[in-house]
């Protein structure tokens, strides 16, 4: 009796046995196919030249999406001709958003958008920026003012949209495209320098610590957090911030040749309907960008260009490492 019972219990645990062993098999073979599939993706892609809408991909991380022109979706209301054509009127155009905060750190991931509009520039017939940034550190902004620079200088038709605000760096980064469309209370302008740095030598010294801090060269720090300022350490600051200044106003000077600079260099900001009464030239035209972005999808396609979000890797670091940047940017030396 017991002799069968073993035999029973022996047959089931092989049952069970092999039948695991399939399904774990089956995952395997599943696995690997997943991975065969992914290699020769990506293979048969770089292979395969264009991507969707005619555009070539040149990052993988790189998102495109279409909307399509009305004119292809209300065909009843589109009546089809060749007169007036003119060469490279039903080339899409290519749509980047940019949100900036006081690092700008979405520059990387907008520079690598940009890339694919420089790859595209012949099978593109304008660049659409969509511009929402209050400006800050100063050189961050400047690598974006550089990366739009890139564009203007590729020969692609650029067009900046503003909604929100564009001051500062914002409206720096902004200064290359041909045309700067705003809404009438969006914020323009802000063309200056800022530098805030509290001074903690007193209390320091008020608590028996004595600061100290050695340097080779006269300038390497001027205007330090726990130093006692010198005279000649502050006139060499102020003197930096207005060179940055200047390279600023030259800016404006090269891209909007029409701005009063004289009421521009004040560092003051202005709505975008207030710039146009007032005649500034800081703007083109009023808008919003979902206006003229309907107006050229009338008959041109958009292509949204995007990258794909990475998955975070250490969640609660990089909030340690968000919160000490913030707090070491608030006293940044110089910023727009």
């Amino acid at each position: 009796m017991r002799q069968a019972m073993l035999t029973v219990v022996l047959q089931i645990f092989l049952i069970v046995f092999l039948a695991l062993s399939s399904l774990i098999g089956v995952a395997i073979l599943a696995l690997l196919a997943l991975a065969l599939a992914r290699v020769l993706a990506k293979t048969f892609a770089g292979k395969g030249g264009k991507k969707r809408f005619g555009l070539w991909k040149y990052h993988d991380s790189s998102v495109f999406k279409l909307q399509a022109a009305l004119k292809s979706r209300l065909k009843n209301d589109y009546q089809d001709t060749n007169a007036g054509k003119q060469e490279g009127e039903e080339k899409p155009v290519a749509v980047i958003s940019f949100d900036g905060d006081l690092r700008a750190s979405g520059r990387k991931l907008f520079a690598q958008s940009l890339d694919e509009v420089i790859v595209n520039k012949a099978l593109v017939s304008e660049l659409i920026v969509s511009v929402n940034s209050p400006g800050g550190l100063v050189s961050e902004y400047g690598a974006m003012f550089a990366e739009m620079e890139r564009a203007r200088a590729a020969c692609i038709p650029l067009t900046v949209c503003i909604d929100v605000c564009a001051a500062s760096g914002g409206y720096l980064m902004s200064l290359p495209a041909n045309k700067i469309v705003a809404a009438p209370f969006s914020t323009v302008g802000s063309v200056g320098v800022v530098a805030s740095i509290p001074s903690f030598n007193k209390w320091l010294k008020q608590h028996s610590i004595q600061p100290r801090q050695y340097t080779a060269g006269n300038y390497k720090r001027t205007v330090t957090l726990t130093e006692e300022d010198s005279e000649e350490g502050e006139r060499h600051f102020q003197s930096q911030l207005e060179a940055i200044h200047r390279q600023f106003l030259a800016a404006v000077e090269k891209y909007r040749p029409n701005a009063k600079l004289e009421a521009i260099r004040t560092g003051d900001h202005w709505s975008a309907q207030e710039s146009i009464t007032l005649g500034l030239g800081l703007i083109d035209e009023m808008g919003t960008s979902q206006e003229y972005l309907l107006k050229v999808n009338g008959s041109r396609d958009l292509v949204q260009i995007s990258q794909k979000p990475k998955l975070s890797r250490g969640l609660i670091s990089n909030l340690f490492s968000a919160a000490a940047r913030s707090f070491v940017d608030s006293f940044a030396l110089a910023r727009f």
